[in-house]
C-alpha cells in the first residue's frame, strides 16, 4: 500500500510512518464504506440530530480504522466523531488521532457519491498530518506540516489568483 517514491525533493509518504499508517486506516474504513455502497437500502440509519445522521457504515469504518492505528500506536488517543474521545485523550497525550470515517454521511445514505474518509494527527495540540480519502474517485489526499499538500502524491497548490473574476468555478444547484 506504499506508493512509489517521488523525484526530487518530493515528499513520498514512505517518508512519514504515521502518515503511512493513515492512509493505511483510511483504505481500510474506505473498504468498508465501498462494500455497503452497493447495498444501500440496508443499511441501518439514526438521525443524530436533524440533518445530522449516523449509520452502521460509519461506525464500522470507524472501529476498521481505529483498529489500524492502534496497532501501530497503542498510547496515541483517539477523538472520533461516532465513538468520541478514547479514555486517554485527557492524560497529557501529545499525539490524538482525529478521525471522520464517513465525512459526507448524508450525501452516502442518498446514493449520492460524494464522501471521503477524513483522518488527522494532531501533536501537542497542532495538526501535523492528514489524509483525505475518497474512495468513489479513489483519491487520496494527504499533508504533512511544513512539507506540503498533495493529491495521489502530485503536489498540490493554492492559486495565486487574488481576484475571484479570474477564478474557475462550478456552481451545483
Amino acid at each position: 500500500e506504499i506508493m512509489p517514491s517521488l523525484v526530487g525533493s518530493e515528499m513520498c509518504i514512505r517518508d512519514s510512518p504515521m502518515l503511512n499508517t493513515a492512509v493505511k486506516a483510511a483504505r481500510r474504513g474506505a473498504a468498508i464504506i465501498n462494500r455497503a455502497s452497493f447495498d444501500l437500502d440496508r443499511i441501518k440509519v439514526t438521525e443524530k440530530t436533524p440533518n445530522d445522521f449516523v449509520t452502521e457504515v460509519d461506525q464500522a469504518a470507524e472501529q476498521a480504522i481505529i483498529d489500524v492505528l492502534k496497532s501501530a500506536y497503542p498510547d496515541h488517543a483517539i477523538l472520533a466523531e461516532e465513538s468520541g474521545a478514547s479514555v486517554n485523550l485527557h492524560d497529557e497525550n501529545d499525539n490524538v488521532w482525529i478521525i471522520d470515517p464517513l465525512d459526507g454521511t448524508t450525501n452516502f445514505i442518498h446514493g449520492f457519491p460524494v464522501y471521503c474518509v477524513s483522518i488527522a494527527l494532531a501533536v501537542k495540540g497542532k495538526v501535523e498530518q492528514a489524509v483525505v480519502y475518497d474512495p468513489t474517485r479513489n483519491d487520496l489526499f494527504t499533508a504533512t506540516k511544513g512539507r506540503g499538500a498533495y493529491l495521489n502524491e502530485r503536489r498540490i497548490r493554492v492559486s495565486k489568483r487574488t481576484q475571484l473574476k479570474a477564478v474557475s468555478y462550478t456552481h451545483l444547484t
